[in-house]
């Protein structure tokens, strides 16, 4: 059924996805990266006072959660890029029904159609061996 629901997507949308995603892809690649050279700064920084010292661990907690709501959605994002490759992009990962435009659109790199996200937020369906942990839109 995934196959279908890929076809029923017009060429020209699919690689305006597979483009979109790409570059979300290089922009969290280039984010995460800036955030690890941003750690190493904050963690061989020469001692300061306390106001600087609680300021730097402040801003390097602040860094590091942002790493890693960017290495999940990476994730999410590559795995999208994968469901372009072989075909079932489009295609809910619970159910197998078509995930409507307007989602794609709003959140491409998303594994469930409306009716399955919304299962899955109230605790009705399990999260997919693929899933990352969740990130927010």
């Amino acid at each position: 059924m995934s196959l279908t629901v890929q076809s029923t997507l017009d060429k020209h949308i699919l690689l305006q996805f597979k483009t979109g995603l790409r570059e979300q892809k290089n922009w969290l690649q280039e984010s995460i990266e800036e955030a690890e050279q941003t750690i190493r700064k904050l963690s061989h920084s020469g001692p300061g006072d306390i106001a600087d010292a609680a300021s730097g661990q402040s801003l390097e907690i602040s860094v590091i959660a942002q790493s890693r709501q960017n290495r999940s959605r990476l994730r999410l994002v590559e795995l999208a890029l994968e469901r372009i490759r072989v075909g079932t992009f489009g295609a809910c990962d619970e159910c197998g029904g078509a995930i409507g435009l307007r989602r794609l659109q709003a959140v491409p790199w998303t594994e469930h159609c409306i009716q399955c996200q919304e299962k899955y937020e109230q605790g009705v369906v399990t999260v997919t061996a693929n899933s990352p942990e969740p990130v927010l839109a």
